[in-house]
């Protein structure tokens, strides 16, 4: 019976253990987009890795509307008036096969700084 107890506890120490890990790694923060307009397109995408559709969304509000045809490709544009034109989040759809997928679960594939002119 102990050694259930031992092997409880132990399991249990481990358990919380891992959540703490992962609650470590989640704690960065989105970079705010002006920071994101002075970066290159590589720089932004290696910024923004590892981050969600809905992780945007909260630190950076709603993006511009844009048409269906680019709706389809899963991107999301931001006005950068600091770069003069806007920056472009394109998100990681490999992994949908449920057309139920939440869209604001998908994670940040490429970023790309464009200007006008």
């Amino acid at each position: 019976m102990r050694q259930r107890v031992f092997l409880f506890l132990l399991s249990l120490l481990a358990v919380t253990a891992l959540t703490a890990c992962g609650s470590a790694e989640k704690a960065a923060e989105v970079p705010p987009l002006s920071e994101v307009e002075a970066m290159t397109d590589e720089e932004a995408a290696e910024a923004l890795a590892g981050f969600r559709r809905q992780d945007l969304l909260d630190a950076w509000g709603e993006p511009q509307d844009v048409s269906d045809a680019l709706s389809s490709l899963w991107v999301d544009l931001y006005d950068a008036p600091t770069l003069g034109g806007w920056v472009t989040v394109r998100y990681d759809t490999s992994e949908i096969s449920d057309p139920d997928t939440e869209l604001d679960t998908l994670p940040v594939a490429a970023v790309e700084l464009q200007t006008i002119g």
